[in-house]
């Protein structure tokens, strides 16, 4: 047992002392982390377009048609009318931001000074809060709007002041001097209607009421939309991101262990090709010994890579959910790749051709298991293909313990086709090299 250590840690001090080797196994991975996830940013909120609204009309009036109008014409907003349930059901799966819903009579009183202001629902993704605030200033835009140009049109507007005056009047629990102070204030608007040049146009109107304040134009009600996201869906996976960091480092482990197959699988040819293992061979120590301490050198590294990994993603903000998963996935994904190392050995004669064949097997495991592109990003004919590459079952084991909260029976899949794909590798590997 002592000589596997021994020729472990003689293959550890060789490997390291190469700067270029120990740059693509420690390095690199650091650079690919820090970059891919500053590129990523806040993924789980993303860049937003244009707000998609759906909104109900069941008033059917001139005004709320109005008011409609007035809220598509902002460059924000891209206004869909729908039925209720409809509108609901697509915010709920995340096809629109949100709904807006008129209520019968809201044309009514809509961009009136006095009495109760029309009542509007508005429901919103639960995710989207900044727009929702973004949303309810467009509201009250429009409804100033709506405002202006009641001013604007003494036809319309004078004969709702009367109706309003009337009110006022056959009301029995308005107090004295309340009924005669909003009796004089409907009459300074009828004179101010009257009066030419005091709104210009639609715009002046909706700024100087938006400026001044004064009464509540609308009272928006929310609705309760709770988002559903399939677990599986791309939407459903960001949702259980807790930081940027939780996509990039799975990613950059695994360019590290990569790193770690390569340097390996190069050493056990030089040392071939220079005389060093037919020197190990006649030494009295067995070929199992060898093997295994080479195989326990590119093990510990891999873990060595994983748990370096781990305490810079912490210290920049990751929060793995398990840190026992975590091993068990690290030890996962070394034996794994101690397996394809010893496979990659025996891919040819001299350095060069093994260096050369297991980069190209690397970029090609990389690229359709996710390093390069997290797998729920690719189209979904690469995603079947990616089931091929251990990268994928690597990364899945490493994301099910930091962020995918996986239990026991979810990380016993890629865990077990890991160690599958490591005892097919070292079984493959160690017997062509006990024939050389």
């Amino acid at each position: 047992m002592r000589s596997i250590f021994y020729i472990a840690a003689k293959d550890l001090r060789i490997l390291f002392r190469d700067r270029t080797g120990a740059f693509f196994i420690v390095g690199f991975p650091i650079l690919m982390g820090l970059f891919f996830g500053l590129i990523m940013g806040d993924i789980s909120s993303g860049e937003r377009g244009k707000m998609k609204i759906a909104i109900v009309d069941h008033d059917q009036s001139e005004m709320s048609g109005r008011f409609i109008e007035l809220l598509e014409s902002n460059e924000s907003i891209t206004l869909e009318v729908d039925q209720l349930e409809n509108a609901r059901i697509s915010v709920r799966k995340g096809k629109r931001v949100g709904m807006i819903v008129l209520p019968e009579g809201f044309g009514e009183t809509a961009g009136l000074f006095w009495g109760d202001p029309p009542q509007m629902q508005l429901g919103m993704d639960p995710s989207r809060s900044a727009e929702s605030g973004m949303l309810q200033g467009f509201v009250m835009k429009a409804i100033a709007g709506l405002a202006g140009e009641r001013f604007q049109n003494p036809d319309q507007f004078k004969p709702m002041i009367s109706r309003g005056l009337e009110e006022i009047d056959n009301a029995e629990d308005i107090d004295p001097i309340t009924r005669q102070t909003m009796r004089a204030f409907l009459g300074s608007v009828n004179l101010m209607i009257d009066s030419a040049g005091q709104l210009q146009s639609h715009d002046e109107a909706a700024d100087q009421l938006n400026v001044t304040g004064g009464p509540q134009f609308v009272d928006i009600k929310s609705i309760d939309v709770t988002r559903e996201f399939d677990p599986n869906s791309q939407a459903g996976q960001l949702k259980q991101l807790l930081s940027r960091w939780d996509i990039s480092f799975p990613q950059a482990m695994m360019w590290g262990v990569l790193g770690c197959v390569a340097g390996f699988a190069v050493s056990i040819v030089r040392e071939r090709t220079m005389g060093t293992m037919l020197r190990l061979k006649v030494a009295p120590i067995t070929q199992f010994q060898i093997l295994a301490g080479k195989a326990l050198a590119c093990f510990t590294t891999a873990i060595g890579v994983i748990a370096f990994m781990t305490i810079l993603g912490v210290a920049l903000g990751m929060r793995p959910a398990s840190y026992s998963s975590l091993f068990t996935a690290a030890v996962s994904v070394a034996f794994c790749f101690v397996g394809i190392m010893m496979t990659f050995a025996v891919l040819g004669k001299t350095e060069q051709a093994v260096g050369g064949v297991g980069w190209v097997i690397n970029m090609i495991m990389a690229m359709f298991g996710g390093a390069m592109i997290p797998v729920m990003f690719m189209p979904a004919v690469i995603q079947r293909f990616s089931v091929l590459s251990p990268i994928r079952w690597g990364i899945l084991a490493i994301e099910g313990a930091i962020w995918r909260d996986f239990g026991f029976i979810e990380m016993a899949l890629p865990c077990a086709i890991l160690i599958g794909v490591g005892c097919a590798g070292l079984t493959i590997g160690t017997s062509i090299l006990n024939r050389r």
